[in-house]
Order: structure tokens, then C-alpha cells, then sequence
């Protein structure tokens, strides 16, 4: 007596297997892409306040004009920075490592909304608020202006730990004559 066949329908355990590693897999590269995109914009938007803070202070530096023809912004570099305005101006590409965070915290900055401040009291206070913002805004975040006597003009440095390893590594900075 022949036997009868019955054919089977459905899938097989080792075809479950491999959709499930394929499947796997796929998810493993949304992560991957989900991730890249988070660093892309984390580095996007530390650029953006670090474009804004370098800015930000050449907008204060218009507005004291008489603290700029004094010198008040002249050659400006953290404490504790093993920068120096004529290494920043010769060699740009140093300022990441260079121009480091302060050693000291700024402290509070003085108001400054009396008739009483003087071109140097807004020029110390536009100086303290930008540090603070700096480091506040960026991670180990710090920034330096530097003249150059030669040409007239100022260059502006801010610089971060992107990599939050504990040493400066981006910078940015823009030149300007006021």
C-alpha cells in the first residue's frame, strides 16, 4: 500500500533564523544611523553657540567704541592659557588646543547700568559675561581676542572639548576691523 503524502505548508525553523538575523541586522544599522545623526546635530549646535558667542563679543566690542580705542579688549587670553596672541595670529590652527579654559572662575560680573560705569568697567563686564557663557554654553568652552596692531583689526577665538575628553579640540574664530 503506497503511503500518502501530505504536504506540508508554512515556513521551516531555519528560514524563522535567518529572517530574524536579517531583521537583526537591520535594526542594528537604524541604531547605528539614529546615532550618527544624534552626533551630527550635538556638533552642529555646539558650532552654532560657538559661532554666536565669537559674535556676540564683536557685537559688545561696536557698541564701547571708546573701550576699544582705549585698549580695554586688546589682547585677550584666559588665565591659565599657555596661548599668546602672537602664536593665535601666526599659527590659527593652534587656537584649538592653545586657548584653554580658565583656570579661575570669572566670578560674578559687576552691573554695569549707571551713569557711573566707565568705558573700562563695560569692557571688564562684556569680557566677564562672554567668558561665562563660553564655558557655560560649551563643554571646557573659552575664548581669546587678539589685535593685530599691523592690520587694525581683531580676531576672535572660541574654542571647546567636542569630544568631551577633557582637552580642547574644535575652535572657531572670526576677524574683524571695528
Amino acid at each position: 500500500m503506497p503511503m500518502n503524502r501530505t504536504k506540508l505548508n508554512g515556513f521551516t525553523m531555519i528560514e524563522v533564523m535567518v529572517t530574524i538575523v536579517i531583521v537583526a541586522i537591520g535594526l542594528l544599522g537604524l541604531a547605528a544611523l539614529l546615532l550618527r545623526g544624534m552626533q551630527a546635530g550635538n556638533t552642529s549646535q555646539l558650532r552654532s553657540y560657538a559661532v554666536a558667542q565669537a559674535y556676540d563679543m564683536a557685537d559688545r566690542m561696536r557698541a564701547n567704541p571708546a573701550g576699544l580705542a582705549a585698549g580695554h579688549y586688546d589682547n585677550i587670553i584666559p588665565t591659565g592659557s599657555s596661548a599668546s596672541c602672537s602664536t593665535l595670529l601666526a599659527s590659527p590652527s593652534s587656537s584649538p588646543a592653545a586657548v584653554a579654559p580658565p583656570t579661575t572662575s570669572p566670578g560674578t560680573c559687576g552691573a554695569c547700568s549707571s551713569a557711573a560705569c566707565t568705558v573700562a568697567n563695560v569692557a571688564a563686564r562684556d569680557k566677564c559675561i562672554w567668558q561665562q557663557t563660553n564655558s557655560g554654553l560649551l563643554p571646557n568652552g573659552a575664548g581669546a581676542i587678539c589685535k593685530d596692531s599691523s592690520k587694525n583689526w581683531y580676531t576672535i577665538y572660541v574654542s571647546w572639548d567636542e569630544s568631551r575628553s577633557g582637552t580642547t579640540d574644535k575652535s572657531f574664530s572670526i576677524s574683524f576691523e571695528p
